[in-house]
Parts: C-alpha cells; sequence; structure tokens
C-alpha cells in the first residue's frame, strides 16, 4: 500500500470567512438602519419643502391679483387724468369765449344804458316840452390840457363821418390830432384806445397798455385800418373807460380821458347826470377823472349831413369837458 500523505494546511480557514460574513452583514444591517432614518428625514424635508412652495405659489396668486387690480387702478386713474385735461381745456376755451362775450355784453350794456337815458329824456321832454339847450362854443376855444395825467385812454367816433369816403379808413385829419395830443404827453404810465361803442381797439381785455413809442406807432396804425363802425354817439365809449379803467384805490393814478368826434344823436342832459354818478369830485374838489373833447367840423360842414347832431356833440363836450376838468377843442 501506498502510503497516505499528509494534508497540507489551507492559508484560510472556515473561521475567517465566517468573521469577514458577519462583518459584512453588520455593515449591511448598519446601512439598512441608517437609510431608514435618512428616508424619514428626507421625507419630512419634502413634506417642508411642498408646504413651503405651495405658500410661495398662493402668495405669488395673491402677487398676481393685486398686480392686476394695481393695473387696473392706474388705468382707471389715467383715464380720469385724461377725462380731467379734456375738461379743462374745455373749460379753458369756454372762458376764453365767455369773456370775449361778457366784453361784447358789456359794451352792448352801456349802448343800451345810453338808449334807456335817451328814452327817458325823451319820454320827458315830450310830458314838459322842455329841452335843454346849450350854446355851440366859438371855434378858437383856447385849450388847457391836464398835464399832470399819467394814464390816459382815448375814445375815438369811427363811424362813417369821421373817416375817409375814398377808403374807409380814419380821416388823416383825425390822426394828426391823436398824434398833436400824443405829443402833448411824451412819457406816462398806461395809455388805451377804445371806440365809441366801448371796443377796446388794441386789446380785447381792460387793462391798461405799457405806453412807449411802439405802443403808440402800432396804435396809430390800429386806427387808422380800424374796420368795425361805430354808432355816432361817443358816450358808451366814455362810460366804459371810466367804469373799466380807473382804479380808486391806487392814489397815484391821475387819468384823463379824450373823446374825438363830430356827432352826437342823444340827449345831454343825462349823460351828464350819469357821469356825475360814476365820476364825483374828490374831497377836494376835483374829479378822479378829467374828460377832453376833440371835435371835428365834419357834419356842420354840409347841412344836408344833419349839422344839429354836429352842434350836440359840441355842446355836450364843452359841458362835459368844463364840468369834470377837462378842455374841449373845436376844430375848423
Amino acid at each position: 500500500m501506498r502510503p497516505r500523505q499528509k494534508r497540507q494546511g489551507a492559508d484560510f480557514g472556515l473561521s475567517f470567512l465566517d468573521c469577514i460574513c458577519c462583518g459584512f452583514g453588520a455593515i449591511v444591517l448598519l446601512f439598512v438602519i441608517t437609510m431608514g432614518a435618512a428616508n424619514k428625514i428626507i421625507e419630512t424635508l419634502r413634506d417642508r419643502l411642498e408646504m413651503v412652495t405651495q405658500q410661495r405659489i398662493a402668495k405669488l396668486k395673491d402677487l398676481d391679483v393685486e398686480e392686476a387690480d394695481m393695473r387696473m387702478k392706474a388705468e382707471a386713474v389715467a383715464d380720469d387724468l385724461q377725462k380731467e385735461q379734456q375738461v379743462s381745456e374745455d373749460l379753458a376755451d369756454a372762458m376764453t369765449r365767455l369773456s370775449q362775450r361778457i366784453n361784447d355784453l358789456q359794451a352792448a350794456k352801456e349802448n343800451l344804458l345810453v338808449e334807456i337815458d335817451a328814452e327817458k329824456e325823451e319820454v320827458a321832454s315830450m310830458q314838459k316840452e322842455l329841452e335843454l339847450a346849450l350854446e355851440l362854443p366859438a371855434l378858437n376855444l383856447p385849450v388847457g390840457l391836464p398835464i399832470e395825467s399819467n394814464y390816459i385812454a382815448f375814445v375815438f367816433d369811427t363811424s362813417g363821418s369821421m373817416r375817409d369816403t375814398r377808403t374807409d379808413q380814419l380821416m388823416e385829419q383825425a390822426l394828426a390830432k391823436i398824434q398833436d395830443v400824443l405829443n402833448t404827453y411824451p412819457a406816462i404810465e398806461g395809455i388805451q384806445f377804445i371806440d365809441a361803442d366801448g371796443r377796446f381797439i388794441l386789446a380785447g381785455d381792460p387793462n391798461w397798455i405799457p405806453d412807449d413809442p411802439r405802443i403808440r406807432e402800432q396804435a396809430l396804425r390800429a386806427l387808422a385800418n380800424y374796420p368795425i363802425f361805430s354808432n355816432s354817439n361817443p358816450v358808451p365809449g366814455i362810460f366804459r373807460a371810466i367804469r373799466s379803467l380807473y382804479r380808486p384805490e391806487d392814489d397815484t393814478m391821475h387819468m384823463a380821458v379824450f373823446v374825438f368826434g363830430d356827432e352826437f344823436t342823444g340827449e345831454a342832459e343825462p349823460v351828464l347826470s350819469r357821469l356825475e354818478s360814476i365820476n364825483p369830485r374828490k374831497e377836494d374838489g376835483s374829479r378822479h377823472v378829467s374828460i377832453n373833447g376833440v371835435g371835428f367840423p365834419t357834419v356842420l360842414r354840409y347841412p344836408l349831413m344833419g349839422s344839429h347832431t354836429g352842434m350836440k356833440f359840441a355842446n355836450l363836450m364843452r359841458e362835459v369837458a368844463f364840468r369834470h376838468d377837462g378842455a374841449f377843442i373845436a376844430l375848423r
């Protein structure tokens, strides 16, 4: 028999394998235990994250709603603002038209007051058979202009009798006399030009215009080409000048009115009476406004044109100038 060979010993035994397996098993067990705890933490974090996300989404929705509301309000405000601007522009246009209308109505009022006074005087004269008679002043009446005046208003009769029949412009003689009066006052504070019906020739509003050579030249050009024919009655213009331009609160104002015309169709007494009320005397006896007249003999030269209206104008302005600290100039 062959003798048995001895078995060689193994480098790794079962015991070592058992240890290795146990170690791996322990690691797997720890891993499983750890993963279970981590899953709970992850789930908790996920729940919290979902809750925060839902809150943020709800907040975004609220912000979207607020943004939409703000946008609608902004659009409404913009619409309201546009409407307000339109209303403001409409009101400005209406105010401009109203101002012009008031100016026209004021001129019409002055004419109406004069006509009413004339009608009253006519009725009174019919009842009493009495008419005021004033003598026609001499054509070479000496002149004494109130040189202390610092505000001057010119009232012009722009009717047909005061115009050149070939051009319908104001007569050159009238323009020359206007220039003469202006030269008498080389430096004043305010100036204004009104037609016999009470319309302001250079400006639509009743305000003083600062005097300077440019304004004077512009005024003469405007008068020469003034297209509106007034009535042959300067009384509305006189009343408008005093009521609109005189400032009783200004102690430094010395206002003078110069009336250029050739005819008067009403009665003198109502005019004189009304002037007493709107231009009374001051405590020192002087008038607030001096009134002067320059009469043109356009109708006196031609009896067929109605020279009695020319005599009425001369009588009226002589008496008005005498009573209201002015002077009357009768031209030949």
